[in-house]
């Protein structure tokens, strides 16, 4: 390799390096909260039941399984910003979409594949 593209190359990798970890919108006190990223994950198989978290306080959630048969729930988060709510009438082991948007914009999705299935 030519020394000016090993250089090139070296510079390239220190930049890149010490941008790593980096979060310019972080305040260097910790005064900034920075909101979690709202997660929607299954708890129990059948009936399947679902976690929220990250979603706003308070807020309303509309919840929608889609696969060989479908289901819906609602829930409300706490002031922690957490629900649990139990999509009811889909087939054990079949693969489903979960979907749950929240009434202030939250969004968060998950697939829950049947090779997960452990039943049988």
């Amino acid at each position: 390799m030519a020394p000016w593209r090993t250089s090139a190359a070296l510079a390239l990798l220190a930049l890149v390096a010490g941008g790593c970890g980096h979060d310019p919108s972080a305040s260097s006190t910790g005064t900034t909260a920075t909101a979690a990223r709202p997660q929607v994950v299954p708890v129990q198989q059948q009936p399947l039941t679902v976690k929220g978290t990250g979603f706003r306080p308070d807020e309303k959630v509309r919840l929608s399984a889609k696969g060989l048969r479908s289901s819906a729930a609602t829930a409300t988060a706490d002031g922690a910003g957490e629900f649990e709510a139990t999509l009811r009438g889909l087939k054990s082991c079949d693969s489903v979409n979960v979907y749950a948007v929240g009434s202030n914009g939250s969004r968060a999705q998950f697939n829950l594949s049947s090779i997960a299935c452990t039943d049988g």
